[in-house]
């Protein structure tokens, strides 16, 4: 097996997807362990949690980190490589329907991500599965797709692989899937390497993104399918970046109903609690903007978003908390629209733990009741 080198061409394209970042981010952050690569040797398996459509162009960010780089081969849904995915995917309207329609037109996009390496995959209860499975031939598909999967590594190239298998709809992993275990047993020697996506939809305009990229690690040949599974979700789990957003979730879902608290004592707390993850964890990524205590700006923005949405009332600098911020869904499916405060605390699910250690140590002086 040797690996297929990246050529002028194929980086040119993935730059391409990359220019896309100005239009989804507000901004990108990466984080790294030691020195500011992704290790990835050939054959390697590099594992990511699935956010949204707009982990494609998070996957465009993180290629040029790779050491060596390696053209790659990335599972996808089998609609992004049909006709007319933005139109159907989005359902945009006015002028940019019109750009959507005639980029679809183009068939530029299915183009474009079959020579990056993107490939077809079935998803459970979608992409005629249902069809499939009346048929009995559900299984035989998935194992021909895997199949190719395979062959593809076998022929030089490394894989991206989103181990949940869809998106994650509530705000922390979704159930990871067998697929690191199956591509293991039919690879010899495969390492693996991870990165964790973190969205933070709450503290600017548009979302800003932060990339913690994690260290090579090692799934031994007799470790069982339940463990790799958990090991998976637990590297990419524990790699999740406390960000202004999840931090800011996690102190006003931790208060009382109906509790009025002013913004410089919200303040006081994101930075108490900054200072006690430092200290007690600093295994636990922190984005820049509370390591540098530089987020009275981005807390104004958040508070703004969440009147809006009628989740706090905010005047004169006191935060009142209303019941509806409380209220957890029948269903967490979108729950970033349902209740994105809960959206972003899930994030921070990994670190859950620790993050109550440290609540139940703080002394707050403001005579706040909290939970």
């Amino acid at each position: 097996m040797k690996p297929k080198k990246h050529t002028v061409p194929y980086d040119i394209l993935i730059k391409l997807v990359s220019l896309a970042k100005g239009l989804v981010f507000h901004s990108i952050e990466e984080n790294f362990p030691e020195k500011e690569e992704l290790e990835a040797p050939y054959p390697s398996a590099l594992l990511c949690n699935h956010v949204s459509e707009a982990d494609v162009v998070s996957l465009s960010m993180v290629y040029p980190r790779l050491n060596p780089k390696i053209k790659m081969i990335i599972p996808a849904r089998e609609d992004i490589l049909r006709p007319g995915f933005l139109q159907n995917e989005f359902r945009a309207k006015g002028f940019l329907k019109w750009i959507f329609k005639l980029i679809d037109a183009s068939n530029i996009i299915p183009i474009l991500l079959r020579y990056i390496g993107a490939v077809p995959i079935k998803r459970p209860f979608r992409d005629n599965a249902r069809e499939l499975v009346k048929k009995g031939e559900l299984r035989d598909k998935v194992d021909s797709e895997w199949t190719d999967l395979v062959s593809h590594i076998r022929k030089g190239r490394n894989l991206f692989m989103f181990p949940e298998g869809t998106y994650n709809h509530d705000g922390f992993l979704n159930q990871v899937k067998r697929g690191a275990f199956y591509i293991k047993s039919k690879i010899d020697k495969l390492h693996f390497n991870s990165f964790t996506l973190t969205y933070d939809h709450l503290s600017y305009h548009k979302t800003k993104l932060y990339i913690k990229y994690g260290k090579p690690f090692e799934i031994p040949n007799e470790m069982p399918a339940e463990q790799v599974v958990k090991l998976v979700a637990e590297t990419l789990g524990k790699h999740y970046t406390v960000t202004v957003g999840n931090l800011t979730s996690f102190v006003l879902l931790k208060l009382e109903k109906e509790t009025k608290i002013k913004k410089q004592q919200i303040i006081q707390l994101l930075s108490q609690f900054k200072h006690q993850i430092e200290k007690q964890f600093p295994e636990i990524t922190i984005a820049s903007e509370l390591r540098k205590e530089t987020f009275q700006n981005q807390l104004e923005f958040l508070f703004q978003k969440l009147k809006k949405v009628n989740l706090i009332d905010w005047e004169d600098e006191m935060i009142r908390t209303k019941e509806v911020l409380y209220h957890i869904p029948k269903s967490l499916h979108n729950l970033k629209k349902s209740n994105i405060v809960l959206y972003h605390k899930n994030q921070l699910t990994a670190h859950r733990e620790q993050l109550e250690k440290i609540w139940s140590q703080l002394v707050i002086e403001t005579g706040v009741n909290i939970n």
